[in-house]
């Protein structure tokens, strides 16, 4: 029973998480022109390692040029507010809304979970999620040690969702001992000339990308 208990609050989870980046879909698309503000929120797979070129799109110039405006943070609780029995209570997500400058959006989400146990069971569930596996390396601290591991994909669409969910898209994912991490967007230079900037900048630089 507790078993079966924790998969369906899993499957809830997953699937607030996607309805909120659905909902951020479809708010990106009337207000990619407004001031940057702030709301608070609410498988079968056949792994493979061999890369799929990305679907053609006509985009100026290449990702090392490719730059990045906030326009939303979001926020909200894994747990369904009527779950009593949630093992995640008081683990909250974050979402930040980006505008690339070739005009798509991407997702930069962020979970700080409690423990690495938990951090890497989000990881795993992940990685099964995914229709392809493009990449998947190590994430090394400074001093060259293990800290967690990074992962792209190729995922397909959620039916009944609005994009980036609802069509096939990217995410690349990773931990950072109990701190997990995605970028998810439909385009996969966006994807990779975000992790770029993410990696040359840090991650708080996010906040100042008005």
């Amino acid at each position: 029973m507790n078993a079966a208990r924790g998969i369906r609050q899993r499957q809830t989870r997953r699937t607030r998480l996607l309805i909120g980046l659905s909902v951020l879909g479809v708010a990106s698309s009337v207000t990619a022109k407004q001031q940057i503000f702030a709301f608070i929120g609410s498988k079968p797979q056949v792994k493979q390692e061999a890369p799929v070129p990305a679907r053609s799109q006509a985009t100026p110039g290449t990702k090392e040029n490719i730059t990045f405006k906030l326009r939303r943070i979001s926020d909200g609780p894994l747990c369904p507010m009527k779950d009593l029995n949630c093992s995640d209570k008081g683990i909250w997500w974050k979402t930040f809304t980006l505008l690339a400058s070739d005009g798509n959006t991407l997702y930069l989400t962020s979970i700080p979970f409690p423990s690495i146990e938990r951090s890497k069971e989000e990881f795993e569930s992940s990685v099964k999620e995914a229709d392809k596996i493009l990449r998947r390396s190590s994430e090394l601290n400074g001093k060259a040690e293990p800290v967690g591991e990074r992962v792209l994909g190729l995922f397909q669409e959620t039916k009944g969702m609005k994009p980036p969910s609802g069509v096939p898209h990217y995410k690349l994912f990773w931990m950072w001992n109990a701190h997990y991490w995605e970028i998810t967007g439909e385009h996969l230079e966006d994807v990779l000339a975000l992790e770029g900037r993410l990696k040359e900048q840090g991650i708080n630089a996010v906040w100042g990308w008005h």
